[in-house]
């Protein structure tokens, strides 16, 4: 991280956008046990339903909903709370970590807690966040269309292939 990016909260915003499609193009499916893709519209559905749960009705109800996503769900939303609580670091409190050896029920105690006592008592605290993770739930959302584009394009360009190698 350079320098200059240090205090740029957009440039943060932005890495935070581009992690979380690249940790959720694949996930471990526990029926099959096996490594699946992740549809992008998946993900970008996801993104754009928390940025309005995020907009409608703030951090905490966005943090709320996020963990609160069921079974299907989770190998997007994971991903996304991580960063969104990662991005708060920059403002000095430092988030409890969302592992995955803690029940799920501790770690969302433990995150909304966080966000009661350090976030949500400090009005400009408050808003920053809520600005934060708005820039990086769109751009999540828009990194997530492009990246069905781009397999789109891709899926397209190798369907005619196959179907002129079959006889």
């Amino acid at each position: 991280m350079s320098p200059a990016s240090n205090n740029n909260l957009d440039w943060h915003a932005a890495r935070a956008g581009q992690e979380i499609i690249k940790t959720t193009k694949t996930h471990w499916n526990k029926k099959t046990d096996k490594e699946e893709k992740t549809e992008a519209d998946n993900v970008e559905n996801l993104a754009t339903k928390a940025l309005g749960v995020l907009q409608e009705n703030g951090v905490y109800a966005a943090l709320l909903y996020l963990y609160s996503r069921s079974d299907t769900e989770q190998h997007i939303a994971k991903p996304i709370r991580v960063q969104l609580l990662g991005l708060t670091r920059l403002l000095k409190p430092s988030p409890p970590t969302d592992t995955a050896e803690k029940p799920v029920d501790d770690r969302a105690e433990q995150a909304l807690k966080f966000l009661t006592d350090d976030i949500c008592n400090d009005l400009d605290k408050l808003l920053l966040v809520k600005q934060l993770w708005e820039q990086t739930l769109i751009y999540a959302r828009y990194g997530a269309k492009a990246r069905g584009i781009e397999e789109d394009t891709k899926k397209a360009r190798t369907e005619p292939e196959q179907a002129e190698s079959q006889p």
